[in-house]
């Protein structure tokens, strides 16, 4: 995901000294450092300071963002450490317990809201894609840390390989990787009916980054 040309603009003009104009960036970046910090570490009180923190960083690293494309990446790469900051006190070590291996052990658990739906009375579509989103949410909790953490930047806030990449501080094709083995995984947590529902959406998003980063 790109910055647009308005928030090229208002980079270059909060760059210049103009408070309006980054209140404005903080306002167009807020909800998606928000989002992507409580799905790292739930939805505890600490998620609001975490957003604040990072947002307080951007400010004070605005003379270093001399590109617009270095905006985004920054500001999860921030993110995402002061969230690493905040598992560490609570005693849990990520970076202790990420399996990247391929050779990693079959999941068996399968996770659906059909059996339900199907007992239900009929739907209408809010719901209904309500309960997948709420289904592959569940599914993405049991992936591996790191696969997890760059599926969400993918799949929910549009980042390219690129900038996954240098938010998670590796390289594109261990992204690549990543993203690969999470979908893999996330298709033995979830029912077929599932998979087929969101795999035209997961198609679409492939081809755009693939293309961008060719």
């Amino acid at each position: 995901m790109e910055l647009t040309a308005r928030e090229t603009d208002l980079l270059e003009r909060a760059r210049a000294g103009d408070r309006e104009a980054f209140a404005d960036l903080h306002a167009l970046l807020e909800p998606s450092v928000s989002r992507f910090v409580r799905r790292l570490i739930g939805d505890g009180y600490e998620w609001e300071d975490l957003t604040q923190e990072t947002m307080s960083a951007l400010y004070f690293n605005l003379d270093k963002l001399t590109e617009p494309g270095m905006v985004r990446p920054f500001v999860f790469r921030v993110a995402r450490n002061r969230c690493y900051d905040v598992l560490r006190r609570r005693g849990r070590h990520p970076e202790m317990s990420l399996d990247e291996s391929e050779e990693s052990e079959p999941i068996n658990a399968r996770i659906s809201f059909a059996a339900a739906m199907e007992r239900s009375t009929p739907m209408d579509e809010t719901a209904h894609w309500l309960l997948l989103e709420l289904e592959v949410r569940e599914a993405m909790q049991q992936l591996p840390e790191l696969q997890r953490q760059a599926l969400i930047l993918f799949a929910e806030e549009g980042m390219t390989y690129a900038q996954i990449a240098e938010i998670m501080d590796v390289n594109i094709g261990t992204i690549k990787s990543r993203i690969f083995h999470a979908k893999q995984r996330l298709r033995a947590l979830l029912n077929p009916e599932t998979i087929d529902a969101i795999e035209e959406r997961v198609t679409e998003v492939t081809e755009r980054d693939d293309n961008h980063d060719g």
